[in-house]
């Protein structure tokens, strides 16, 4: 943790008495003996406490701790014999001088991921890791948050039945190694999934059609890019519209209605889309393939050759969203990020500075068996990808913009869409 006068986002990993960072074995037997190495921050008691409470058995191991980019995953066994992954956040709102995600955010990204797993566990066909229980964060008043926290409270936290399986398994993996949301779920969730800047409604009711649509990216444009003087971007950078901008957001409107196809029910029926798709946010086993019962256990080598990798749990889906299946993003990422062409719907590879340079060829290997699978189980999808693409682009585009430069950027795609509508023979 950062010192009292300094901001704080999250916890700091911990370290050992021989200055060694915990490895993050034996928790459980390190607490009982007084070594935590959590403890200089939080109580690991309270949090194991809260669950005790909530599932009615004792935790008696906690063989396991990991750490993401925001929260913690805690391996536990139950006295009832079950084991579960408790999800605590690294960052807690009560920290002096907190200054992480805010609780209103935390709290809407929390609620919507809680509401997925209740969605899905309603789904067998679909695998996802059963929610046992969960805490939403709640942050103190100001007077109270001068001195690290007593409790555990400002963390949230998420409780799951652990499913078997290893995650960011990649590569040790070998070659070979469609719901409709229900309309509640829809009507709740819909507008507050949508990235920022957003409406706060639309002119007509969420529907999967080429007019809902048009009015989610016209919405989109609007709220976005304001009128000549307006605040654009974050508000702490103090932008405002520029005459650029402004003339960019007219030739956005103008070309929306072109650049989506005619209306059907494939490209526009609503879909809940992970948002952080991958490898690591998956649980995955080997399975053994084969139907010879021989116990014959000699040959290892063999007997690898017909392991099979499955996908036992996906998790994590407090970066979804639900989107018309047009901007729906097939991203797969595993050591490197697995992209659909926008013209062809073939794998296209990106962030491949985390992977090594000269096996892109794998990697586009990769790719293939990928997009092969996924359009054998939705044959449709090609097509989707591929008729969307000048909407996907644009939605894409606002997507990944952090609000640098608005001249520049949004320059950049008024002068897209004017070229595209003179590719389409729009005066």
């Amino acid at each position: 943790m950062s010192s009292e006068t300094e901001e704080y986002i999250i916890d700091d990993w911990p370290t050992m008495p021989d200055g060694k960072k915990f490895d993050g074995q034996n928790l459980f037997a390190l607490l009982r003996s007084g070594e935590c190495p959590f403890s200089s921050v939080w109580d690991v008691n309270l949090l194991i406490q809260e669950i005790e409470a909530a599932l009615g058995a004792q935790v008696v191991d906690i063989p396991y701790v990991s750490t993401g980019a925001n929260n913690y995953g805690f391996a536990m066994k139950l006295s009832n014999g079950k084991d579960i992954v408790a999800r605590l956040a690294t960052g807690d709102v009560n920290m002096p001088n907190f200054d992480g995600f805010s609780i209103k955010f935390q709290v809407a990204e929390l609620s919507f991921e809680v509401a997925v797993y209740q969605l899905l566990a309603d789904e067998p066909g679909l695998l996802a890791s059963r929610l046992l229980h969960h805490r939403l964060p709640v942050q103190k008043e100001a007077e109270l948050r001068l001195e690290r926290p007593k409790d555990i409270t400002g963390r949230r936290l998420l409780v799951f039945e652990r499913t078997e399986g290893r995650k960011n398994v990649w590569d040790t993996l070998d070659s070979d190694g469609k719901v409709q949301p229900p309309p509640a779920f829809i009507s709740r969730w819909f507008c507050e999934r949508v990235f920022e800047r957003r409406p706060s409604s639309y002119p007509i009711p969420i529907a999967p059609t080429r007019e809902f649509c048009l009015a989610l990216l016209q919405g989109k444009i609007e709220a976005t890019i304001g009128n000549i003087g307006d605040m654009i971007g974050w508000e702490s950078d103090n932008v405002t519209v520029g005459p650029v901008a402004a003339a960019a957001k007219l030739s956005l409107l103008r070309a929306i209605p072109h650049l989506l196809p005619p209306d059907d029910s494939t490209l526009y029926r609503l879909v809940l889309e992970h948002g952080d798709f991958g490898i690591h946010n998956m649980s995955i086993v080997d399975d053994d393939d084969d139907d010879d019962d021989d116990d014959d256990d000699d040959d290892d080598e063999g007997h690898q050759q017909h392991m099979q990798p499955r996908i036992t749990s996906l998790y994590d889906w407090e970066t979804g969203c639900i989107v018309p299946a047009l901007l729906s993003d097939p991203q797969m990422s595993v050591i490197v990020d697995i992209m659909a062409h926008e013209d062809t719907g073939g794998p296209v590879i990106e962030r491949v500075g985390d992977g090594m340079p000269n096996r892109v060829l794998e990697y586009y290997r990769w790719g293939h068996q990928y997009f092969d699978v996924l359009y054998e189980e939705a044959p449709e999808y090609k097509e989707v990808i591929v008729a969307g693409k000048d909407a996907r682009h644009l939605w894409f585009e606002l997507r990944g913009w952090r609000g640098a430069k608005p001249e520049d950027f949004f320059g950049r795609l008024g002068i897209w869409a004017e070229a595209r509508l003179k590719e389409l023979g729009v005066d």
